[in-house]
């Protein structure tokens, strides 16, 4: 049945030729080496590909990438199957001298709730960022832009246009399946400082385990553009390891240790991965106290905007929230970068993939 829709799909390509190209049309930094092909596609929440594409564009091998970085080696064999390899080092010889990639401006909303307060039952904190980010030689990339408040009921955070997160960050494979991304700047969450993170994540292994560690202070923009900063005073550290599912595509994660405001525990989750989301639940028990909540991930609509031959308007391809059942605790509570590692990482399991071969 498969050779047949095989056959099918190659009959489809050759009475319109614009059904391969248009696959490849949509990625960036695309480099071809026989029937490979290296490329990165930041609209997506995944680097996923419909195999038979590439093959009717005349690849057999897909190598993806994050910051220009190769992250593994995949095959579809005979019978359809994805086989997983290490991934193959950027060919130097055929780096372009000019970067490929489009200048990226990402509509990003930013939502914190808070429910059962007698004074304020339902309370928010929402702002809407106009993100950019520089992919740079070497893995690195510089994230800025600028965001709008709209909406601020949690903190005494004024309501005054100002800079978006800014910080520098590298991704690193560093062979045999071992990860490292590292970052320094001004994050989400009114912190500033410094974060690494580290996963081994066989895309083809059940297990997957890493560490987080980070040094923040708060910083503050006031609306006479005035930026004020406390002293680094929370260290974070975090071991995470993970069981995959693969039955429902889904994984069991254990994160522990020392998370922000000095609280030290364990929380609990089972994600669920479906193709355009993800969807979690989980619970915390720490020295501050214990909660349950819902983690969500998933693209906000429509995509692309705007598009030209150098720059893209277009909205974010992974808007992640957690809701804590109890809040204002400071209850197993962590800030975000661009991505956590462990959640990227289980974007290319072979097990993940898998769901866009049906």
């Amino acid at each position: 049945m498969k050779k047949i829709s095989l056959i099918a799909l190659l009959l489809v390509t050759l009475m319109n030729p614009s059904y391969a190209q248009k696959t490849l049309k949509s990625l960036e930094n695309i480099v071809k080496v026989d029937s490979t092909l290296y490329y990165e596609n930041r609209t997506l929440r995944s680097q996923v590909i419909h195999f038979s594409k590439l093959k009717a564009a005349g690849f057999n091998t897909g190598i993806p990438m994050i910051q220009g970085v190769p992250v593994a080696t995949y095959t579809q064999d005979s019978q359809g199957n994805i086989q997983v390899s290490e991934a193959a080092k950027f060919p130097k010889q055929l780096r372009p001298s000019f970067w490929k990639y489009k200048m990226d401006f990402v509509i990003t909303p930013q939502f914190r709730a808070s429910f059962g307060n007698p004074e304020k039952p339902v309370a928010n904190q929402t702002n809407l960022l106009l993100n950019t980010n520089v992919v740079l030689p070497y893995g690195l990339s510089i994230y800025t832009g600028i965001s709008f408040p709209l909406i601020n009921q949690i903190t005494d955070q004024p309501l005054n246009i100002r800079p978006a997160p800014t910080y520098l960050s590298q991704f690193l494979n560093l062979g045999k399946y071992h990860y490292v991304t590292w970052s320094a700047g001004l994050y989400y969450r009114d912190r500033y400082g410094f974060d690494i993170q580290y996963q081994k994540a066989h895309p083809a292994s059940k297990i997957s385990y890493g560490l987080d560690l980070n040094y923040t202070g708060f910083y503050y923009w006031y609306p006479n553009r005035t930026f004020r900063y406390t002293p680094f005073k929370d260290f974070s550290a975090l071991f995470n390891t993970s069981w995959r599912w693969e039955k429902f595509n889904s994984q069991i994660r254990l994160t522990a240790g020392r998370f922000l405001y000095k609280d030290s525990g364990a929380r609990l989750e089972f994600v669920r991965q479906f193709k355009k989301a993800n969807i979690g639940f989980f619970g915390i028990s720490s020295t501050n106290g214990s909660t349950v909540g819902l983690h969500l991930s998933f693209a906000i609509p429509p995509g692309k905007i705007l598009e030209n031959k150098y720059a893209r308007l277009r909205t974010t391809e992974e808007f992640a929230w957690d809701y804590y059942y109890s809040t204002g605790y400071f209850i197993g509570e962590r800030f975000r970068t661009n991505f956590r590692l462990d959640e990227r990482l289980a974007l290319f399991h072979r097990n993940y993939w898998g769901q866009f071969q049906k």
